[in-house]
């Protein structure tokens, strides 16, 4: 049936209508004008409005006499909305128009040839939309099909909700179902065409004389085979496994096939996996029982290997999503190569974690005391060496290198280590002590340097230190860090870096028994696997938070003239709504603890008592958005800089586009696209430049502004590392360096703290790093692996206490 869908609204102008009143053709005509005496003009508008959109009617249609007039009309009061049986339908039908709700109007039921009822307009359009689609099919539009098939949807679902019981509504929704899995099929999405499928079993079984089971069957041959060309076995299991419980005895065949595929291919990797543990080629071994646990994860055979192997070759693999190009744990501004620094070169002093009075620290080599005024430092060495651990030979080797680092012409210089000391002697082979000039409140801080050189002479990074792990290989995915002197039945053999381009790829990876842990999980990831992990009944997976924050800044590393400009960075600083960045951008609205805007170059620490935050100033406020501002002071930056050019006789500079590097990380790469969006409003062009993979410096020195991310874990300390010469954030401000040098000679923590305060005044009224944001970083486990601590400051700290569980917890 030809319905039309549409509606003629008449908004000014000639409206009539021919209406048969009691059996007389009786005409109604009303005319609008303009003003009064003004000729007749009709003027009509028609607004197009999907049938579906409307609200509910009904049309009677009359006979030739009233020249076939079809009237849309207000609901009918038929009972159960059912129109009378012809021989019913005497005497006149009283209706009220659309057009016109002012009036009733009785109609002979004589001149009225049909009546339908909105319920049936909707079911003729769902109708007439299959069949458009059924044709779009045929000539393979697929994409214009599903586009009419979706139509057909609302209209369907409408019927469902509005009118379930209309007739052959039920068999109408069955062929769409039918005919829009299909359609799917052919576009190839096959795990969209299951589910619907799926839907139309539920709904009848028997339909297309029962072949169902046989279609769903097909499906569930090309998405397993989509799942295995991809290696994710996880993802086939999981979906062979709800049909196999969902349909029980009903199921398809082909479940039960990819099921024994599944065990075919893991009983292959277990027997590879054997053969290599009987000719000792170890990695190999742990290989081939990872990729059988995760094809299959109720493999017994798979499991026993695992237990042995876990005794024999323990190996532990790290998702990661910054591989470490060094490695060297003094790096403030590198994650990576300050995380696997500990495992190739153990410090000369170590960071704990934060104390009661600045952090806690140990001396790997044996202890280190302090006199009771302050002026000399003890190291006293262990006899013999524990757990690989060797960090020094002996107490030559530690004077000599705590000589060094006073040196002003060796390359291991460290300028406020040398401004302290006076004297290192040497009482025995295992006695060190050094004299200074002055009490220090943490001497050790100073001393969190390798003790062996991070790179060889030629600057490539050093492989083999004093740390217990050397690096044993390196691929395009894959570092691997072997133990020294390892020997079977070693806690543990080798510890592998896995580089992975973002956090879900590692996830999906760690919950498939790929890898063991993943390092540093931003805000907003570690958010969504919370949630995630609370929905789970058993969850395999632990997730932890590092106990110290990370600092993110903007530095500014180019000789650009208006970046030399105070004022020009304080436009840049009132140019990015930091707050908006962090909390909608970066944390996706969701409130982390310890993510939060900051003032200064020091984090303000995880909470109001949190010692760490002795450095920060909490009276001096972040700077907000004002954009009003952020643009006079550019302007006054641009006259100051035009009135110094002539002075000097030469041409303004002009501002230029400011190149922003980043690290190659999802979280660093959003934060400036949107602080390029920000400054544009301001009419700063911005240009964005991604380092390479694994660099948090730009290697072509091209770069104006560096996207920086921090970590302060002992202010008194790492300001000289962030702000002095040869400092991430080297500054020439006299300020500043003023500030530093006074911090220098304190020797309380009350001149420390009054010190620090002042250098981070004197950062922000020079504005000479933008400080943006603190945050919270994670990590995530399975529960097989043990002993990584609670909040550790960073992942490998206690890396020499991790062992892998001998048993293995079930994975879905």
């Amino acid at each position: 049936m030809n319905v039309n869908l549409m509606t003629k609204r008449k908004l000014t102008g000639l409206l009539a209508a021919v209406i048969v009143v009691s059996g007389i053709v009786f005409s109604t005509s009303r005319r609008a004008t303009s003003q009064e005496g003004a000729e007749d003009s009709e003027t009509v508008v028609e607004i197009e409005i999907p049938l579906i959109e409307r609200e509910p009617f009904d049309v009677i249609i009359l006979d030739e006499a009233n020249r076939n007039y079809r009237a849309e009309v207000f609901l009918l009061p038929f009972p159960q909305r059912r129109p009378p049986p012809p021989d019913k339908r005497k005497g006149d039908l009283r209706v009220r128009l659309l057009f016109d709700d002012s009036m009733e109007w009785d109609v002979a039921w004589q001149h009225i040839t049909q009546v339908i009822l909105f319920e049936q307009m909707l079911f003729d359009q769902a109708t007439s939309l299959k069949a458009e689609a059924k044709k779009l099919i045929a000539a393979k539009k697929y994409l214009d099909a599903g586009e009419k098939l979706d139509e057909a949807y609302h209209y369907l679902l409408k019927m469902q909700v509005d009118y379930p019981r209309y007739p052959r509504l039920g068999s109408s929704v069955d062929e769409f179902l039918y005919l829009d899995s299909g359609n799917l099929y052919l576009q190839k999405r096959f795990a969209e065409a299951l589910n619907v499928m799926e839907q139309l079993y539920e709904r009848n079984p028997t339909y297309n004389n029962s072949l169902l089971p046989g279609r769903m069957g097909t499906l569930v041959d090309e998405i397993v085979k989509g799942y295995l060309d991809q290696k994710d076995f996880r993802s086939a299991r999981i979906v062979l496994d709800r049909l196999a419980d969902k349909y029980q005895d009903k199921r398809p065949v082909q479940i039960d096939y990819w099921r024994k595929e599944l065990d075919r291919l893991a009983s292959e990797h277990v027997a590879i996996g054997r053969k290599a543990l009987e000719e000792k080629r170890y990695r190999e071994a742990v290989e081939s029982v990872r990729l059988a646990r995760d094809v299959s994860p109720t493999s017994r055979d798979a499991r026993e290997l695992e237990i042995i192997l876990n005794d024999t070759y323990p190996q532990i693999v790290v998702g990661v999503t910054q591989p470490a190009l060094t490695y060297d744990s003094e790096r403030i501004d590198d994650w990576a190569a300050r995380r696997t620094g500990r495992l190739v070169h153990r410090s000369l002093i170590e960071f704990l974690g934060p104390g009661n009075e600045g952090g806690e620290y140990q001396f790997p080599g044996g202890t280190i005391e302090r006199s009771p005024n302050g002026r000399q430092l003890t190291f006293r060495l262990n006899q013999f060496a524990a757990d690989n651990v060797n960090v020094v030979q002996s107490g030559y080797v530690l004077s000599q290198r705590l000589l060094d680092l006073a040196n002003p012409k060796s390359t291991e210089y460290r300028s406020a280590w040398s401004s302290l000391i006076t004297g290192v002697s040497i009482d025995n082979v295992l006695r060190v002590d050094v004299d200074s000039r002055r009490s220090h409140v943490l001497p050790e801080a100073l001393l969190r340097v390798p003790m062996s050189a991070t790179l060889l002479p030629d600057g490539t990074p050093a492989k083999d230190g004093t740390g217990s792990f050397r690096v044993d290989l390196e691929t395009e995915t894959d570092t691997v860090f072997m133990l020294k002197d390892f020997q079977p039945g070693t806690r543990l053999a080798e510890l592998i870096e896995r580089h992975f381009e973002n956090a879900n790829g590692a996830l999906n990876a760690l919950r498939r028994g790929r890898i063991d842990v993943i390092d540093r999980l931003f805000p907003s990831d570690a958010a969504r696997l919370e949630e995630q992990l609370k929905r789970e009944r058993n969850p395999d997976l632990v997730l932890q938070q590092y106990s110290l924050p990370t600092v993110h800044t903007l530095i500014p590393k180019s000789d650009h003239p208006f970046l030399a400009n105070r004022k020009f960075r304080r436009a840049l600083a009132f140019g990015i709504d930091r707050h908006r960045i962090l909390g909608e951008d970066l944390l996706g609205g969701r409130v982390r603890p310890g993510c939060q805007v900051i003032s200064g170059p020091f984090p303000l620490g995880l909470g109001q008592d949190d010692p760490l935050a002795y450095a920060y100033d909490e009276t001096l406020e972040a700077r907000v958005w004002r954009p009003r501002l952020a643009k006079l002071l550019l302007i006054l930056a641009e006259n100051e800089l035009t009135t110094k050019a002539e002075l000097l006789k030469e041409e303004p500079p002009k501002l230029t586009p400011l190149l922003l590097a980043h690290p190659a990380t999802e979280s660093s790469r959003v934060a400036c696209q949107a602080i390029k969006a920000h400054l544009a409003i301001i009419d700063i062009e911005i240009k964005i430049k991604e380092l390479p993979v694994g660099m948090t410096t730009d290697p072509d020195d091209e770069c104006d502004l560096l996207y920086t991310e921090i970590a302060i874990w002992e202010p008194v300390s790492d300001a000289r590392k962030l702000l002095g010469p040869g400092g991430v954030a080297a500054t020439d401000s006299p300020f500043v360096q003023q500030a530093l040098r006074w911090l220098d000679r304190a020797e309380n923590w009350g001149d420390v703290r009054e010190q620090l305060v002042a250098l981070h005044h004197a950062v922000h009224n020079e504005v000479s790093l933008i400080p943006l944001w603190q945050t919270t970083d994670y990590f995530v486990y399975n529960k097989r692996l043990r002993n990584l601590g609670e909040s550790p400051v960073w992942l490998y700290q206690n890396v020499d206490q991790w062992r892998l569980q001998a048993e293995v917890a079930e994975r879905q």
